[in-house]
């Protein structure tokens, strides 16, 4: 059976618990996708889109904060900090969220709060094209 153990949690709830066949995740140098009897490795997340094939190849998407995913032993364990689903997002909050990132930004900051600033707008776009592509 080409499947593995996959348990995929955020930081206020679990999302996913069971079997599955694949799932991808974006990674800072792109998306990485895994597969049964993946090679073991810890993968830093970035804010993205996240796709999940379970083992009856239902499909899950999901617009993931930062985190990280471990793999080891053909099992899958992704923590994050955030995770929704696409229909739970509102456009109008992450239109929001974006603009009040992109002025953060804008004004002088520690590189400590440049960075939270980045993470923020990166979720916030994330968030964004995720509903859109939902047609929310």
């Amino acid at each position: 059976m080409n499947t593995f153990g996959l348990n995929v949690i955020a930081s206020d709830k679990d999302f996913y618990h069971g079997r599955g066949k694949s799932i991808s995740l974006p990674a800072k140098d792109g998306a990485i996708t895994i597969l049964a009897h993946h090679a073991d490795m810890m993968v830093a997340i970035v804010p993205g889109e996240m796709r999940i094939q379970t083992e009856d190849d239902t499909w899950y998407t999901a617009i993931v904060g930062g985190g990280f995913a471990q793999i080891i032993n053909n099992r899958v364990t992704v923590l994050a900090d955030s995770i929704e689903k696409p229909e739970d997002i509102d456009l109008k909050r992450a239109q929001d969220a974006k603009e009040r990132a992109e002025e953060q930004l804008r004004q002088k900051q520690s590189q400590q709060e440049y960075y939270v600033s980045k993470a923020s707008l990166a979720r916030a776009m994330a968030r964004m094209k995720a509903a859109r592509d939902k047609g929310i």
